[in-house]
């Protein structure tokens, strides 16, 4: 537990990729692969001013940066480290941080019928042909977190690899290392993730908890936008302190509200911003509560005829 509160990093920091060709034609996805996809112009300059925007929030820190292997992201990935000229940075591609898989080409001609009936099975269940359903995409980013998790610090498995030994191999390399703590690397104060908008959403659905109708109730990051989930002091754990929003004209920059709710200006429910690994409840009390809505409202059973479905208690079957 003392690992966690010292030895975690101050920020987890979500990246959207600039703007692509695929974002300014829909049609660069029937003639390329979607992997292979670059940004425009715009989107290298978009990136470019995120990374003056990170060196702005983390200033002289250590920063790890984690990237899609996609075209794009890598071309964004270099782009904002432009903003940190002058200091070693780590660098780590992860597949795990891809887009989801659209299928393979793209047929321009379907693809409204296509994206139609995601819309009535479901965004977040639908499956495309020869690609994923969101629910792929969650399942590999809750592995993702396992492992992001797992590198953060000083005492972690992953830290071994990063610090020669000495002399030996195996338990016997090991023990040589471990016996020389004070060598241990500082732990990284930033950990940077540069992917897709879908991804830093469902990142956050993983991490925080949200159910599929909350998820649904925010909106995707425009290019280049950058979410920061804070360390709580103490803890360990972090809570979505929103999007990072900063120019030349400010001394300071600041977060404002992701974009939520069906007018994209509703408010984010406190507890979609802290790590909830269940939520509290007492069975025949009330369902008020944002954080219970997914409960509230249901279809009742089809024959029933005494009285209200949420009024049924046992003794009335």
């Amino acid at each position: 537990m003392s690992h966690w509160r010292t030895d975690r990093p101050e920020r987890i920091i979500l990246v959207r990729h600039g703007e692509s060709m695929g974002n300014q034609n829909k049609d660069a996805y029937g003639q390329t692969p979607d992997s292979q996809i670059k940004l425009t112009d715009r989107g290298f300059a978009q990136s470019a001013v995120c990374g003056l925007k990170l060196r702005k929030l983390i200033g002289n820190e250590t920063v790890r940066f984690f990237h899609s292997p996609y075209m794009r992201a890598r071309q964004s990935m270099f782009a904002i480290l432009k903003a940190f000229d002058g200091l070693t940075v780590q660098v780590s591609s992860e597949p795990r941080l891809r887009e989801q898989d659209f299928g393979n080409f793209q047929d321009p001609s379907k693809m409204a019928s296509v994206m139609d009936d995601r819309s009535r099975f479901g965004r977040f269940f639908y499956r495309f042909e020869n690609g994923e359903a969101g629910t792929d995409v969650f399942d590999r980013m809750a592995t993702f977190i396992a492992y992001l998790f797992r590198t953060m610090g000083s005492t972690g498995y992953f830290q071994l690899a990063q610090t020669p030994m000495e002399e030996g191999s195996g338990a016997r390399g090991l023990s040589r290392w471990g016996a020389r703590l004070g060598s241990r690397p500082k732990p990284v104060q930033n950990y940077v993730l540069v992917t897709h908008g879908l991804l830093m959403r469902i990142f956050c659905m993983c991490y925080f908890r949200w159910t599929v109708t909350e998820f649904e109730e925010v909106w995707n990051p425009s290019n280049g936008d950058i979410w920061v989930l804070q360390k709580v002091p103490g803890k360990g754990v972090y809570e979505l302190n929103g999007r990072w929003k900063a120019s030349r004209l400010q001394d300071e920059g600041r977060y404002i509200p992701l974009q939520f709710g069906a007018n994209r200006i509703g408010q984010m429910p406190p507890h979609m911003k802290r790590p909830m690994t269940s939520r509290l409840m007492t069975p025949g009390g009330d369902l008020n509560g944002d954080e219970l809505a997914h409960l509230r409202d249901l279809p009742a059973p089809s024959r029933w005829e005494r009285g209200k479905w949420q009024e049924w208690t046992p003794d009335l079957w």
